[in-house]
């Protein structure tokens, strides 16, 4: 993914946000390569805030952007989404979200103004202790309990119905998936000969994969450089322009890429105190392919993509826990 560049952002003056009360601004660095948003320090007589607006006014002709688009309609310019998954994710997280104060238009773009959480934006789940990976397992397994018979918008979370509803209900996604992938492989990899083996073997497994059983809020850019950190412990959850309704078992496939053993044990610790993880095994293979056809760590080379370690090995299905017993169908 490529980051877009705006020399008049650089210039940006966020003064007429905040009527009076204004007295300095810092821009922050992007993190990761293709940032999807612009993102400063503003300091006022009422404390520092977190400014943040899209860096894109259509989705960027680019593989993860285009995957996320067509398969969950996730299009991160459009940034009042975001105050419809704060309010979905902030009563289930055990991590922080930060609080959204406000919206507001200033010329051509839509600015949040929210509450800065303490701590530093993570490079590497590598740099924390594995303990404090338990907290992750905990908010992902919360967040995961939250149960939806639809895929996609995360408008969806609010149970507001788009037209478009019908076709996105959760007995289609590996159709509407398949689509996607094939168009994917047909615009970005054409001339590359390494997915072609991939491919094929997925297309003829395809008829075979099982049905989900519900979908569940979960970040297409699952990353570390999403969250706060300590150095003791996760402080915040700050990205969520790219969280969609879809399969937890893809974001958990994705994570396997971000962990090493210890710390994927301490997570699943974590995650089995709210619900027991799920069945990986009949997925990986094809939602891995997914995941690289959407450049999620990048341009990795593609067999040692298809062949990264597992980090979770599928259990014996245990009883359901307490809260999951608790959540309802949306």
């Amino acid at each position: 993914m490529k980051t877009i560049e705006d020399p008049e952002m650089l210039r940006r003056d966020l003064s007429p946000l905040f009527s009076g009360t204004y007295r300095s601004q810092r821009l922050f660095p992007h993190t990761h390569p293709g940032q999807a948003s612009w993102v400063w320090s503003v300091d006022t007589t009422e404390g520092e805030r977190i400014v943040r607006t899209s860096r894109f006014s259509i989705p960027p002709d680019e593989d993860f952007w285009q995957g996320a688009k067509r398969l969950f309609d996730v299009d991160s310019s459009q940034v009042r989404r975001m105050v419809t998954v704060h309010r979905r994710l902030e009563p289930l997280s055990s991590i922080p979200l930060p609080k959204i104060f406000d919206v507001k238009t200033l010329g051509e773009n839509t600015y949040l103004i929210l509450e800065k959480l303490p701590g530093y934006a993570l490079s590497s789940f590598m740099e924390l202790p594995v303990p404090a990976l338990t907290k992750l397992g905990e908010a992902l397994g919360s967040i995961h309990s939250c149960r939806y018979s639809s895929f996609g918008s995360p408008l969806l979370m609010e149970k507001i119905t788009p037209p478009f509803v019908d076709n996105h209900a959760l007995f289609r996604f590996h159709a509407r998936m398949i689509e996607t992938m094939q168009y994917l492989v047909d615009t970005f990899y054409a001339d590359d000969l390494q997915v072609r083996p991939y491919w094929t073997n997925f297309l003829d497994q395809s008829s075979h994969l099982l049905p989900l059983d519900y979908a569940s809020p979960i970040m297409l850019d699952m990353d570390p450089t999403q969250f706060l950190a300590d150095g003791a412990a996760i402080t915040g959850l700050v990205d969520t322009e790219l969280y969609a309704l879809g399969p937890r078992q893809l974001e958990l496939i994705g994570l396997e890429y971000l962990l090493d053993e210890d710390r994927a044990q301490m997570f699943r610790l974590g995650y089995e105190r709210i619900m027991p993880l799920p069945i990986l095994a009949p997925y990986r293979s094809a939602y891995r392919l997914l995941l690289r056809l959407m450049s999620f760590q990048g341009a990795v080379d593609w067999t040692t993509w298809m062949n990264a370690p597992i980090r979770f090995i599928d259990h014996p299905p245990s009883p359901v826990s307490q809260t999951e017993e608790r959540v309802g169908t949306v």
